[in-house]
């Protein structure tokens, strides 16, 4: 028998054991910091960590750790923070029990009354700041060292809430030491996405654990092995195992039996050495999550206390399974599923239907719904899996996980026809699971889906459910069609209909919500009339509600729905008054919406609020104030759980526009690429798309026009996918030489936004570029820097007619937008002003009548800060220049170069400055 891991010191790890000391050194004296220590499975990355942690706690340092265990996306929310509060509070429970927030995450707590529809966002931001409270008070008593152990099996909420935790890292006495294994992040490995934001953060070290050198896995070979073992052995071992320090302890503990060819043999030839009722034990320890309590462990594997106790000390004994408070666990994962791929479909079934037999008998004990769904399923028990998924969706959703909620609802939606008289079983009608699923697919980044369950929905309700339900189903069904920029008109129709299915009853939150949407729904078809009509009705009927809701927790709840409508409404007419040139109007509506919202605590409304106030700075020209309404509206997001859909994903796009206008190119292309691959090909599609306008301008062109063609494949969901398709497509081919191209892209980008929003200021930006495209191709032919503006050949000058006549009808319909866009006249605002400026400049290019005044009105026009496209203005005002000092006398000549030599040097700076190298 080998000798115990414990006997045997740490094996090549001198270097990385300095550098976590250090750190946690540095983390005692109130530096906070984090570690993501990675490597392969079995590399040694959980004995660094013991090491650590026994080095912190006899220091002094109080010692946390979470585990995450390998049940999927749909497992528990929060499920290795679970473990540190409850660790936390078992030492000191008022850090945990003061907290509201925290007491329904830990086990054997009674669970609050789920949250309802507008509290979702606010309690997951109330669980995230907690957590750091809860973390940092601790820290004042004494330091603490939190390891996070699996971190590539956390589910999304825990992923969300690490990387909140590390962003807020500062004076605490705090070290965060999270594990993974890196031989699991295959390329779309959700977790991926989670480290690329997290390495940018300056109080984070990655640290990853090489497989041993030959020389130290020969050492540990050595230290491992009994006495009296054959030399030539164990060097077999050390050059098998490959450096990896978990094979070699199993190849150590196997080498009496030989050498087998595979580990999963090497694992289970271990196994097969221990009695029957210890390989009893571990078949069902297998079966069950990587840790099963003591007494249910004995429950299933129904032996007698003797041969139960006999079995765990035997396998604990030959260090196959770790006690873990009341429970056991398999010392290493890849053991476990060793055993588990061994067992016969029957016998997994059997074990699998005994565990959830188990399980439905402790009621709502934290976590057992999805553990006893995963069982019930396993053993074909379709109606028990059924109850129990309904119910893992409701726990998800108090604990504000909307991945987990989702997958939960759609395995129960999916097993609702299989199962007799449903309903009864679940304990919900479909139609509502289905609304709730579909809120939970929208807020985890797949609005497509959402889409279809909400449209599912309405189905449902019309088929099984009274006019409340029906209404309530289009209500949130127009919210999901909204949410994805596009079914406009479906979108509408579903909130009127919904509006009248609730006309004839009293003043509630839920009449002043359907106007509310109808009003957001009808201001978006430019119908600004009907949109003022319903919000101020909305606003009524709010006030009536107020009136009647009853003291108590229900009415509670329903004034703060009542007030979410309100100030929706008042966003809507905000919006208006700033469309009806009433700027102060405006504010003072916004002002007051913004109250509202918070007091409603309703996320979507206020991240609604901040998308209001950013965009009329964009809109404005105020860039700097427009980046931090959208870094708020981030940040608000990512704390509501609701960052890949609707306003949150609005605020992100929002942010990569107005990094990339600022010149922050760096910082755009990295908001663009900050996706969680878990979220649909739309949501990836429309930030991609962003993020063009970087690599279009940086001139990897080859690599635009790659990703340019796959997203316009696909299908654009969102309008600003269109139009930023349709504005990098085309800056992209005029930087090709190809205005065809360029031209049939902005056609393209045009027809498709004039379908969805009528009047799409973006219509300005895509002008510009067509009519920029006609220019190019009319001055087509000349590789000389400036373009030969001479007569075209005779065969061409139909050609040239129809082209000139495209770019006059595109600066006439540019003009009409910008009026037409804004009821009562007033101007459009800078950027848009700016935008019809150069469309109208290049305007003069397809003339043929160069006006170098016209390209000022451009510079000056983008004068509010975007440097890069007036370095493209001052070159084009250059250009006129030049062909105009051809014909001027000569005493005008030398001004005019002069002009231009002056304007083209400062164009060069800003292009070097950004590394636009197509307009350098």
């Amino acid at each position: 028998m080998p000798r115990p891991e414990s006997d045997v010191g740490l094996v090549g790890r001198d270097a990385e054991r300095a550098e976590l000391t250090a750190v946690l050194g540095r983390a005692r004296e109130g530096r906070a910091a984090a570690v993501l220590l990675s490597g392969d499975a079995g590399v040694g990355k959980s004995r660094l960590v013991t090491e650590l942690a026994a080095e912190a706690a006899a220091v002094g340092t109080r010692v946390l750790i979470g585990r995450c265990l390998d049940v999927g996306e749909a497992s528990l929310p929060y499920l290795p923070f679970t473990e540190v509060l409850a660790a936390l509070r078992e030492s000191t429970p008022d850090l945990v029990d003061s907290r509201a927030a925290l007491r329904r995450l830990v086990p054997g707590s009674t669970p609050d009354d789920a949250a309802g529809p507008t509290d979702r966002e606010l309690a997951r931001l109330q669980v995230f700041e907690a957590v750091l409270s809860a973390l940092t008070e601790a820290a004042l008593a004494s330091p603490v060292l939190l390891v996070l152990e699996d971190l590539h099996w956390a589910d999304r909420s825990s992923r969300e809430l690490v990387t909140f935790l590390l962003s807020r890292l500062g004076t605490q006495r705090l070290l965060v030491l999270a594990t993974y294994r890196a031989d699991d992040l295959h390329r779309r490995h959700p977790l991926r996405a989670v480290l690329a934001e997290l390495v940018r953060l300056p109080a984070l070290t990655r640290l990853e654990l090489a497989p041993l050198d030959r020389h130290d896995t020969l050492e540990l070979v050595r230290a491992l092995a009994s006495e009296g073992t054959d030399e030539h052995v164990m060097a077999r071992i050390a050059a098998r195992c490959e450096g990896n320090a978990f094979f070699a302890e199993e190849m150590v503990a196997a080498c009496s039996d030989g050498l087998p060819d595979g580990l999963a043999e090497v694992l289970l030839a271990r196994t097969e050495r221990l009695s029957e009722p210890a390989r009893s034990l571990l078949r069902v320890v297998s079966v069950a999550d990587r840790r099963i309590r003591h007494t249910l462990l004995g429950e299933v594997s129904g032996l007698s206390t003797d041969e139960l106790e006999q079995g765990l000390r035997e396998a604990v004994a030959h260090h196959v399974l770790v006690p873990d408070g009341d429970a056991y666990a398999f010392r290493h994962a890849l053991l476990r599923e060793a055993v588990h791929d061994d067992l016969l479909p029957g016998e997994r079934s059997r074990l699998h239907a005994r565990l959830a037999e188990l399980l439905a008998a402790r009621g709502d004990e934290p976590g057992v719904a999805a553990e006893l769904a995963r069982h019930a399923l396993a053993a074909h028990d379709l109606p028990r899996a059924l109850a129990a998924s309904v119910r893992a969706a409701r726990e998800a959703d108090r604990r504000h996980g909307p991945a987990e909620t989702l997958l939960h609802a759609e395995r129960a939606l999916e097993l609702w026809p299989a199962v007799d008289d449903p309903e009864r079983v679940a304990g919900i009608a479909e139609s509502v699971l289905a609304r709730e699923a579909a809120w939970a697919a929208s807020a985890s980044g797949d609005p497509e889906r959402g889409v279809a369950l909400g449209q599912r929905a309405v189905q449902l309700a019309d088929e099984h459910d009274g006019p409340g339900v029906r209404a309530d189903a289009r209500r949130q069904y127009a919210l999901r069609l909204l949410d994805t920029g596009g079914g406009l008109q479906a979108a509408i129709t579903a909130a009127t209909e919904a509006v009248a299915l609730l006309d004839d009853i009293p003043p509630c939150a839920d009449r002043a919500w359907a106007h509310a949407v109808l009003a957001r729904a009808v201001l978006r078809a430019d119908l600004h009339e009907p949109a003022r009509r319903h919000a101020d009705l909305a606003l009524s009927i709010a006030l009536g509600g107020l009136d009647r809701t009853a003291p108590g927790p229900d009415g509670d709840a329903e004034r703060r729905d009542l007030l979410g409508a309100r100030a929706d409404a008042l966003l809507t007419l905000a919006f208006g008054a700033q469309l009806d040139g009433e700027p102060a109007r405006s504010r003072e509506l916004l002002a007051d919406a913004a109250q509202l919202a918070a007091e409603s605590g309703n996320a979507v409304v206020e991240l609604r609020t901040l998308w209001n106030r950013g965009v009329s700075f964009l809109e404005e020209g105020l860039l700097d104030a427009a980046r931090d309404e959208f870094r708020a509206g981030v940040r608000r997001a990512a704390a509501g759980s609701i960052s890949w859909s609707g306003y949150g994903l609005d605020h992100q796009v929002g942010l990569v526009r107005v990094a990339f206008q600022h010149g922050d190119w760096a910082g755009a292309e990295s908001a663009a690429r900050s996706v969680d691959v878990a979220v649909s090909a739309g949501v990836s599609g429309l930030l991609a798309a962003a993020g063009l306008l970087v690599t279009v301008a940086r001139g990897e062109l080859d690599d635009a026009e790659r990703r340019v063609t796959a997203l316009l494949a696909d299908g654009p969901v969102y309008d600003q996918t269109i139009l930023m398709l349709g504005q990098a497509g085309a800056e992209s081919a005029l930087w090709r030489g190809e205005p065809d191209v360029a031209a049939r892209r902005v056609d393209d980008a045009l027809q498709g936004l004039r379908r969805e929003v009528p009047h799409h200021m973006g219509e300005l930006v895509l002008s510009a570029f067509g009519v920029a495209a006609r220019a190019d191709a009319i001055t087509e032919g000349s590789d000389a820097p400036v373009p030969d503006l001479g007569a075209p050949d005779a065969a061409d000058v139909a050609d040239v007619a129809d082209t000139a006549a495209e770019a006059e009808a595109l600066v006439r319909s540019a003009r009409e937008v910008a009026r037409l866009g804004l009821p009562r006249g007033t101007e459009v605002g800078p950027e848009g002003r700016a935008w019809l400026r150069w469309a109208e400049a290049e305007l003069t290019r397809v003339r043929g009548t160069p006006d170098p005044g016209s390209w000022t009105a451009v510079v000056e026009a983008f004068g509010y800060g975007d440097e890069y496209r007036q370095a493209h203005a001052r070159f084009r005002r250059a250009e006129a220049s030049i062909l105009l000092a051809r014909d001027a006398d000569a005493a005008g000549a030398p001004r005019l170069r002069r002009d231009a030599a002056d304007a083209l040097r400062v164009a060069a700076q800003v292009t070097a400055a950004l590394g636009a190298r197509p307009l350098a």
